[in-house]
């Protein structure tokens, strides 16, 4: 079986495609998550199963980073060396986005007639917990697989040979059963009367938060970087299976949920404990969708030369792919709060999505493409 993870500081060009996959789903869900929409409609459907096929987007970001840091660093490395690149390949981009989004929010309220400030415990409560935007809560999710990867690989590696599959399924059951604790918790702590503010949001920050829920994944990641050839033979040959299977899950999926909202009435109606299940399918699900774009990815990377000027904007998509996620959510902002009123265009509308959905890629990508350029960049965007 090819190792790849003896090939250190190797660029592995598939992977840029995977990242830019990646990407595209986040501003997907994102785009679609603004649907205002509380009943059952035609529109609402279509949104619906394009939220659920797209949310592996960041299960694939961690699978993405097992591989990586696989490729990078196995046997003896220097653990301070590791944490001190992986501190400046993040921190600096959460601290100037933080502030970015703080800011962002200031304005906005204005805009609202309703200009708020935020207090310096605030502020600080806001960096303590990704809590500036939304979607900066995958820092605190990638922030501890660097944390645990020196010791989750020696484990690991305890494993290697014929044992691998072993840790792969018990990465899998603690995953699942993790998935299970966490929605315990979550019911626990919502109808408790014993939590304060900051302990209830402490409790649910560190329940919902905690690597143990994409484990799995991330462990895929690695086995795949130390498995790449079998791997990706297996995928081959399973190709149409995977492809069905894909199809299957993504209707029951959207099934589940579609029966939620007729039986509690709308989307935002339905209890978390109702998505249990669908939670527990994608566990097995987003892996396939994973081994689908690998061979898209493989695809678009071998025949790169006969499409050169058409696929290389898809590769600096993944190329830039972190500096569009955290920019992203500026333009979907800017774009919903000035531009969409303005034009009479809003969430009940067909065209709202599509439309969104591009200005915001193209938006995002030029300007991280143009940031790219600038010196010193890498402490914005990233490298």
């Amino acid at each position: 079986m090819n190792d790849l993870s003896t090939q250190k500081n190797k660029r592995i060009g598939e992977v840029d495609y995977l990242r830019g996959f990646a990407v595209l789903a986040v501003i997907a869900i994102h785009t679609s998550s603004n649907s205002q929409i509380l009943n059952l409609n035609l529109l609402l459907i279509v949104n619906l199963i394009i939220d659920v096929f797209s949310h592996f987007a960041v299960p694939l970001f961690i699978f993405i980073s097992g591989f990586v840091l696989s490729l990078n660093y196995r046997g003896l490395f220097s653990q301070k060396t590791f944490y001190k690149k992986r501190a400046k390949s993040i921190l600096p981009q959460y601290i100037i986005f933080s502030i970015l989004y703080l800011l962002l929010n200031i304005i906005i309220s204005e805009i609202h007639g309703n200009l708020e400030y935020p207090s310096i415990k605030t502020v600080i409560f806001y960096f303590l917990t990704a809590g500036s935007s939304y979607h900066l809560w995958y820092f605190s999710l990638i922030i501890q697989f660097y944390l645990f990867y020196p010791y989750i690989i020696k484990i690991y590696e305890k494993f290697v040979g014929n044992y691998e599959t072993i840790f792969i399924f018990l990465a899998l059951i603690a995953q699942q059963l993790w998935i299970v604790i966490k929605m315990i918790a979550i019911n626990y702590i919502n109808s408790s009367t014993h939590f304060s503010s900051l302990t209830y949001f402490i409790s649910i920050y560190f329940v919902d938060r905690a690597f143990f829920s994409y484990i799995f994944y991330f462990i895929l990641g690695i086995y795949l970087c130390r498995n790449y050839e079998y791997v990706t033979d297996k995928v081959f040959q399973n190709k149409k299976w995977i492809i069905v299977t894909i199809v299957v899950f993504t209707g029951a999926i959207s099934a589940l949920q579609i029966n939620g909202i007729i039986k509690y009435g709308s989307y935002r109606s339905i209890p978390q404990s109702y998505f249990l299940v669908s939670n527990l399918l994608d566990s097995i699900y987003f892996p396939l969708i994973f081994s689908m774009l690998s061979i898209i990815s493989l695809n678009i990377h071998t025949n790169k030369y006969k499409y050169s000027k058409y696929l290389n904007v898809f590769s600096l998509i993944g190329k830039y792919s972190f500096g569009i996620y955290l920019i992203h959510v500026l333009y979907i902002t800017l774009i919903g709060t000035l531009i969409f009123p303005r034009l009479g265009i809003d969430p009940y509308h067909l065209i709202f999505y599509p439309v969104l959905f591009i200005s915001v890629l193209i938006l995002s990508y030029f300007s991280i493409y143009l940031i790219s350029y600038l010196p010193y960049s890498k402490i914005i965007i990233g490298n």
